[in-house]
């Protein structure tokens, strides 16, 4: 049978590379986005959430196979509601629509800007899923000067404010998924729940810095792995695509950095 998927952030970068991959292997997919997609919705909007559901309940026929929660970025004022609450709202939302499927999978994504110390409080109320408490945390924390100091330096002031809160809202979305994946409605009804946490990729997202020469040129070399900087947008739908497909028998629960050793550096560093 046709595996059926749905795919957030589809217009472009790593969800447009993942829906052609998807589609090139024969499955159907339900591409969400703000423009250029079967279901037109922003996510970070408690509308926008709704009409995601209707929109993928509608087009599915009522069943999903395989979530790749991939919608995310945005500007700071709505960097919290995209890219946790949104993501969430995503996958618990559809997870009904997965349970009807005989190989259920679920793919969060993620990125590097979650390892970043987060502005203290922050990630803990994402997690305590109330939304107006954890936005107005973000902008305490905003004119109290507190984001910039969890950002690397060398970046320009203008980004340090939603680096951090991107890198806030993306650990809190891996803790959500890290403690969801072994529950009932989700191991227990055979749905595989996996983040992937990517690093620079040729994207419109990315463009902050591959679009300036010499900071495309400092940043390189945070990537160990040679040839892996820039990364592909088909590299990342391959690893992706797995998961969410129906070979993926095991894994669950898993943060897997697709970043060109970048985690692993950073890792490896912290323990000479």
């Amino acid at each position: 049978m046709q595996r059926t998927y749905l795919v957030t952030g589809s217009a472009s970068g790593i969800g447009a590379a993942t829906a052609a991959r998807l589609r090139a292997a024969g499955a159907r997919v339900i591409g969400a986005d703000l423009r250029d997609a079967e279901v037109i919705a922003d996510l970070a909007t408690a509308a926008g959430r709704a009409a995601l559901v209707e929109g993928a309940a509608r087009l599915s026929g009522g069943r999903i196979d395989a979530v790749v929660a991939n919608a995310g970025g945005g500007p700071p004022e709505t960097m919290l509601q995209l890219n946790f609450f949104g993501a969430v709202a995503t996958l618990a939302g559809l997870r009904p629509l997965l349970a009807t499927s005989d190989a259920p999978r679920a793919v969060a994504i993620s990125s590097i800007g979650s390892m970043r110390p987060p502005p203290p409080g922050l990630v803990e109320a994402c997690l305590a899923m109330d939304e107006d408490a954890a936005v107005a945390a973000a902008w305490r924390a905003y004119e109290a000067d507190e984001l910039g100091r969890h950002v690397e330096d060398g970046m320009p002031d203008a980004a340090q404010a939603p680096l951090a809160l991107y890198g806030a809202a993306k650990q809190a979305l891996q803790r959500w998924c890290r403690a969801a994946a072994p529950r009932e409605a989700w191991a227990g009804a055979g749905i595989a729940l996996n983040v992937v946490a990517l690093g620079f990729y040729e994207t419109p997202g990315a463009a902050y810095v591959l679009d300036d020469p010499e900071r495309r040129t400092a940043m390189a070399a945070l990537f160990p792995l040679r040839g892996s900087y820039p990364g592909r947008p088909d590299a990342a739908a391959a690893l992706i695509g797995w998961l969410a497909g129906p070979d993926n028998t095991q894994m669950t629960g898993q943060i897997l950095f697709a970043d060109g050793g970048f985690e692993c550096r950073m890792h490896a560093e912290e323990t000479r």
